[in-house]
C-alpha cells in the first residue's frame, strides 16, 4: 500500500512539515527557493565560531602543541571516525530510501543519497537545523515526486528519528546518570533540560496524531491566554492556522500508522545511525592516545552532547555544540587544555566535513529540471 494514494490526502499532507512556500508544484518555477540563498548570516558565524574554536585552542595549549597532537594523531583512528560518518551518512540514505520507496516505487538510490547529503548542508548551515527539509522536498518534488508525498517522506524519518533520539537518551539517561552526576558539575540540571525538551517534541507529535482534538483544544487555550498578554495580534486567523496543521498532521501521521513494518525498520536504521555518530569522539580520543576509555561512557557523553546542544539557536549548534563537548569529555583528559585538540578534531569530522560534502551535492541543485533525477518507469511517469 502506498502512502496518500489520492489527491485529497496529498494536498492535505503538504502543510505537515514546515516546507518553504517556494517549493514547486507544477514544475513552472526552476530557481532555488529564496529561503536557500538566505544562509549568509549562518555561514558568517560558522566561519566566526570556527576562527574563535582554532584560536581558543591555540591559546589553551599553544601552537606546537597543537601541532604537536595533530601530527602524532593515530591516522587509523582518524580514519575510523570518517568511516563512523560514512556510515552514518549511508543509514542516513537508507532511511530515507526506504520511506521514499515505499511512497514512490521510482525512487533510485541514487536520488535518496543526493537529497540526504543535501539536507546535511543545509541542516549545518540553518539554526535549527531547519533548513534541510525544505530543500530536501524541493530537491523530491523538481524530480517528480508529488509535494504530498515528499513531505510523508519526511514526516516519517522525522517522527522515526526524533522518538528514536528520545528513547535513546533516556536509556543513557538512566545506566549513566549516576557517572556523569560524580564527574560533571550541573549535570542534572542540564541532561533533565534537555531530555525534557526532547521528550516533549515526541509527546506532542503524538499527541497531535493520536489526539488532535484534545491538542487543538489545548493550544488554542494557550492561544487565549497569549491574545490576552498581547502577544498574539490575530488570535482569530492564528487559530484557524493552527487548526489546520493539526488537521493536516493528523491525517498524515494516521497513513504511517499503517506502515509498521517500514517505521519499524527506520527506527532500527535510526539506531545504529546515532550510534555510529556518536562513535566518532571515541575515535577522535583513541586517535590522541587518551587511555582507560569505555566505548560506552564515550557514546553516552556524545548523547547528551546532541541532546543539549541541538536547541542552541545557532548553524550547527555554534558555540554549544563545544561548550557542551567540553563539559562532558575533559573528564576523561588528565589536563583539560588538551580538550581544544579532541574538539577541533570531532567538530571536523561531525560539521564541517558534512558541510564540505554537502556543498559537493549540493550542485545538483543549480539548473534542476523538472522530473531530471526521477525514474521514468515510476507509477506516475511510465515509460513510453
Amino acid at each position: 500500500m502506498e502512502w496518500y494514494q489520492n489527491a485529497r490526502q496529498e494536498e492535505a499532507v503538504e502543510k505537515i512539515l514546515p516546507v518553504s512556500p517556494d517549493l514547486p508544484s507544477g514544475g513552472q518555477e526552476k530557481n532555488l527557493p529564496p529561503a536557500g540563498k538566505s544562509n549568509r548570516w549562518g555561514i558568517l558565524i560558522i566561519v566566526l565560531v570556527a576562527v574563535g574554536s582554532i584560536a581558543g585552542a591555540f591559546l589553551a595549549d599553544g601552537p606546537e602543541k597543537i601541532f604537536a597532537s595533530l601530527t602524532g594523531a593515530d591516522k587509523r583512528w582518524l580514519a575510523a571516525g570518517a568511516g563512523c560518518m560514512l556510515i552514518y551518512w549511508a543509514l542516513e540514505s537508507g532511511c530515507l530510501h526506504l520511506a521514499a520507496r515505499k511512497a514512490w516505487p521510482g525512487q533510485r538510490l541514487r536520488t535518496s543519497v543526493v537529497t540526504s547529503m543535501i539536507g546535511q548542508f543545509f541542516n549545518c548551515v540553518t539554526p535549527f537545523a531547519s533548513g534541510g527539509q525544505p530543500i530536501q522536498a524541493y530537491y523530491m518534488t523538481r524530480g517528480g515526486m508529488p509535494v504530498g508525498k515528499a513531505t510523508s517522506v519526511l514526516l516519517a524519518k522525522f517522527i522515526v528519528y526524533q522518538t528514536v533520539l528520545a528513547l535513546y537518551s533516556a536509556g543513557v539517561l538512566i545506566f549513566e546518570y549516576r557517572n556523569f552526576v560524580e564527574n560533571i558539575e550541573g549535570f542534572s540540571k542540564l541532561a533533565l533540560i534537555g531530555f525534557i525538551v526532547n521528550a516533549a517534541v515526541v509527546v506532542v507529535l503524538f499527541c497531535v496524531g493520536f489526539f488532535p482534538k484534545i491538542t487543538g483544544g489545548f493550544f488554542q487555550s494557550c492561544l487565549l491566554i497569549l491574545a490576552k498578554l498581547r502577544i498574539v495580534r490575530d488570535p482569530k486567523s492564528t487559530g484557524a492556522g493552527i487548526d489546520r496543521e493539526i488537521n493536516s498532521f493528523h491525517q498524515g501521521f494516521t497513513e504511517l500508522r499503517r506502515e509498521r513494518s517500514v517505521m519499524a525498520a527506520m527506527a532500527v536504521m535510526t539506531t545504529f545511525q546515532l550510534t555510529a555518530f556518536f562513535l566518532v569522539p571515541y575515535c577522535v580520543l583513541m586517535a590522541l592516545g587518551v587511555q582507560g576509555l569505555q566505548v560506552g561512557d564515550v557514546v553516552a557523553s556524545a548523547a547528551f552532547i546532541l541532546m543539549i546542544s541541538s536547541f542552541v539557536p545557532l548553524p550547527g549548534a555554534s558555540g554549544g555544540a563545544e561548550g557542551s563537548f567540553y563539559v562532558f569529555f575533559q573528564m576523561f583528559f588528565k589536563a583539560s587544555g588538551s580538550v581544544s585538540v579532541a574538539i577541533l578534531l570531532w567538530r571536523m569530522f561531525t560539521f564541517y566535513l558534512p558541510i564540505v560534502v554537502g556543498v559537493y551535492f549540493a550542485r545538483h541543485l543549480s539548473g534542476l529540471n523538472p522530473h531530471s533525477h526521477s525514474g521514468k518507469d515510476s507509477p506516475d511517469h511510465p515509460a513510453g
